[in-house]
């Protein structure tokens, strides 16, 4: 594993794409349980693996001074309220009761130091304010039909994953993890939608196998059925149910 993420060889324009698309699908649910902590004019906030930077713009926007961090900052630019730095969350320091908010989106999942950065990330929300955590659980997805080739790709899927120290269904082990750690009023929403080939949760599923194609390959996926599942990722005639998206927020006492 290099850094948070299994790194295959894709192309940056597609994994420029990725991101994109990502964004595009998760924000607005992001955004609906920011919404609702409410979130402050003046609150200051921090945006932990910010990726392409729209929920940080969106804090910047909306809120007030906003850090946002990763180990590739080369997709997030400086802008009004927002600033970045490149961190890793594991290792590097962070400030002591600084944030009024501490967002981080799919980046828990693929750390095997998930509970000690969790620890963490508690420690720099002031008294009183607010942590909000998404992952998501990738062992709910499917095809509408049963489908041998995709159960197979599945499995390859998860045990290549798991090597690398990711935890595929981490979405749905958030909210005991928020509980462990001993912070207040918390709240949970999970969403799951189903859709056809070539829209958003197939067409990022799509994506992922691609760059991920060599572990895959590793972990005993055969080519037929990779081909095979690829194809119905992005055929509209097949319906498939994505993976389960959890939002959980909480505040620390």
């Amino acid at each position: 594993m290099n850094e948070y993420v299994l790194r295959a060889s894709v192309a940056p324009d597609d994994e420029a794409a990725r991101l994109m698309l990502i964004q595009d699908y998760q924000d607005p649910l992001t955004v609906e349980v920011l919404r609702a902590l409410p979130v402050t004019a003046g609150w200051r906030c921090l945006d932990v693996g910010a990726g392409g930077g729209s929920i940080a713009r969106w804090l910047a926007a909306e809120v007030g001074p906003t850090l946002a961090t990763d180990l590739d900052v080369t997709r997030l630019a400086p802008g009004p309220n927002l600033s970045v730095r490149r961190h890793d969350v594991r290792t590097d320091p962070l400030p002591e009761a600084e944030f009024d908010l501490v967002h981080t989106r799919l980046v828990l999942q693929h750390l095997p130091e998930r509970a000690a950065v969790l620890a963490r990330l508690v420690t720099t929300v002031r008294p009183n304010g607010h942590i909000v955590i998404g992952d998501i659980d990738f062992t709910v997805v499917r095809p509408s039909e049963p489908d041998p080739a995709f159960d197979r790709i599945q499995a390859a899927f998860d045990a290549a994953v798991r090597d690398a120290g990711w935890q595929p269904d981490l979405g749905a082990h958030l909210l005991s993890m928020i509980d462990d750690a001993g912070l207040d009023d918390v709240r949970a929403t999970c969403h799951q939608h189903v859709q056809k080939g070539g829209e958003a949760a197939p067409a990022i599923l799509a994506m992922t196998y691609q760059r991920l194609r060599p572990r895959l390959l590793t972990f005993g996926a055969a080519e037929a059925d990779l081909a095979r599942v690829l194809t119905r990722l992005v055929d509209p005639a097949v319906r498939w149910h994505g993976p389960a998206l959890w939002t959980v927020a909480a505040r620390r006492p």
